[in-house]
């Protein structure tokens, strides 16, 4: 779109909106211009149309921007076109908040397996921890039943050995004749013993008269 488009297209609403009864003068206000010299210059190609009176002729005389730029399309918008254009916004609008609830449904829908992930990883990492535990706990157990074991060998193998080493002792170390000389001392003693216990039992009549 060039200039010459722009500044024909121009001059054709211009001549369109005066054959419809409006005075020139009415047309440069509805624009924002103060004079009438100012619409002249822009056809004359002068100047140009500002920004500003661009949108003041679609807003104030219902000029369409496609024909005033590109020549496309009725040179006026009526109702009928700005209802056109409403509901066009609204099925876009519309478009457009089903695919951000799809969008959000579809989040959802990640954001609940992202928990139940979580929540399998927290129960492997529990069933993991409780395993170890188990394990170290065997491994105690383990290990003191074994501390146990030796515990007992070694005095079971003591108590052993000192039984046999007693009984080596008795069967190997020869017997001397101090040996036998004790013995009958203590076999005499024990004989005395016996007859003063005999004594003490008989009535003193007849242990005067035995005398």
């Amino acid at each position: 779109m060039n200039s010459i488009d722009l500044k024909q297209n121009f001059a054709r609403i211009l001549r369109t909106l005066e054959g419809q009864g409006m005075k020139t003068t009415n047309i440069a206000k509805s624009m924002g211009y103060t004079t009438t010299s100012q619409l002249h210059s822009i056809i004359d190609g002068d100047s140009l149309v500002s920004t500003k009176a661009i949108i003041s002729m679609i807003e104030n005389l219902k000029v369409n921007p496609n024909y005033l730029f590109l020549g496309k399309g009725a040179m006026f918008l009526t109702d009928e076109d700005e209802i056109e254009e409403l509901r066009k916004k609204v099925h876009e609008l519309e478009h457009n908040h089903s695919e951000a609830v799809k969008t959000v449904y579809s989040l959802y829908g990640i954001i609940q397996k992202l928990e139940k992930r979580n929540a399998d990883l927290i129960d492997l990492t529990s069933a993991a921890i409780k395993y170890h535990k188990g394990q170290q706990e065997d491994k105690t157990d383990n290990e003191t039943s074994n501390q146990l074991a030796d515990i007992s060998k070694d005095i079971f193998s003591k108590k052993l050995q000192d039984t046999f080493k007693s009984i080596t002792r008795a069967v190997i170390e020869p017997i001397t004749i101090g040996d036998v000389e004790k013995f009958l001392e203590e076999e005499a003693k024990k004989e005395e013993e016996k007859e003063k216990a005999k004594e003490k039992k008989l009535p003193s009549s007849l242990i005067e008269s035995k005398k």
